[in-house]
């Protein structure tokens, strides 16, 4: 009797207050994929936006000759992904913001070779064309992590005769607005909340201008226990501007790094100044070679507040803790550095 009730329960009929509640216990971006795909009905009461904070992937390193497909790693579920992108086969990859992929493509069909550019979402195959460009080879990304339509989306640093160059657009715009600067000791640049922050390798001095009006905004003093030639993580920390400090003891082994992170002080009281911190709180900071970003360590299951989840240059994926040092070995599956990338099946239009 139980049997027959069961068979012939109407699945489609559950309330939709029941429906979000499992969708948002959904952790993994394709079971919610799979749960929407079940019926029209549960589509229909789960829309994409319903869908619960996704942990970051980690997105496999591509070499040439590019393949048309992308690998993706889950470290909550141990679970490899494989995403096919013909579009993508003959692009590269330079850098990840948003879940989307900043790629581009040399077009030599003409007398002046240009690079055109473009924001793809691998996951519905979303694309956000940018103006072409002119970039040298070796123009690298410098975000930013989170952005808006109408806010600087995409910018470059690159070397130009005896300048340094930085070109910057906006979504929905048909050209790039590019400044110069003649020093060529700044060699760590950032953008961040429409601020550009170039650190000066030499002194840590670091000079931040103002997007909007091209100007100086002002000038920071180096940093506490700044070194020359160590790594540094710019990252809009979910109000906060933080930079991470990693300094090797050793160049060949990558056990031995260390972290200080420092906090930008922009309160009224006096001039800008970074503050060291062993506490961002809440905040759980990922960080690869290209880039940062944090996200609220509550919304995740497994996921430690006040640490930082970093990809090293060896291959390595680290948690490590700010406030004792502690550091933790994570399972990675790739064996050139990958990206994080946060899985993300919406739409956005320039």
């Amino acid at each position: 009797m139980e049997a027959n009730i069961a068979a012939e329960r109407d699945w489609s009929s559950l309330a939709p207050e029941l429906l979000n509640l499992i969708a948002k216990k959904l952790t993994e971006v394709f079971d919610f994929v799979r749960f929407r795909a079940v019926c029209t009905a549960w589509r229909s009461t789960t829309p994409i936006t319903c869908r619960s904070p996704q942990f970051p992937w980690i997105l496999n390193k591509r070499g040439y000759p590019y393949e048309p497909h992308m690998l993706f790693y889950s470290i909550t579920s141990s679970k490899m992904y494989t995403i096919h992108a013909p579009q993508f086969s003959s692009r590269r990859l330079l850098g990840t913001s948003q879940g989307f992929m900043l790629t581009d493509l040399w077009d030599r069909s003409s007398s002046q070779t240009t690079r055109q550019l473009c924001l793809l979402n691998p996951l519905n195959n979303h694309e956000i064309p940018l103006p072409a460009s002119e970039f040298c080879l070796d123009a690298y990304w410098i975000g930013p992590q989170q952005f808006q339509i109408g806010e600087y989306v995409v910018c470059f640093a690159y070397a130009g005769g005896d300048c340094h160059r930085s070109a910057f657009c906006c979504l929905g715009q048909d050209k790039w607005c590019e400044f110069e600067s003649d020093d060529d000791g700044f060699i760590q640049c950032f953008h961040i909340k429409g601020m550009f922050f170039r650190v000066e390798e030499d002194t840590g001095v670091t000079e931040v201008t103002d997007l909007t009006t091209g100007t100086l905004a002002f000038v920071l003093p180096p940093f506490e226990d700044y070194m020359v030639g160590a790594n540094y993580y710019a990252v809009d920390a979910l109000g906060d501007i933080l930079i991470v400090f990693q300094h090797f003891e050793s160049s060949d082994d990558s056990s031995d790094d260390w972290f200080h992170v420092h906090r930008l002080d922009l309160s009224g009281g006096s001039s800008p100044h970074w503050v060291k911190v062993n506490n961002i709180g809440n905040k759980a900071l990922f960080i690869d070679l290209d880039s940062g970003f944090a996200l609220e360590a509550n919304d995740f299951s497994g996921v430690k507040a006040n640490c930082i989840y970093l990809i090293s240059t060896y291959c390595l994926v680290k948690r490590i803790d700010i406030e004792t040092g502690e550091q933790e070995l994570l399972h990675c599956p790739f064996e050139e550095a990958p990206h994080w990338f946060v899985p993300n099946l919406e739409q956005l239009q320039a």
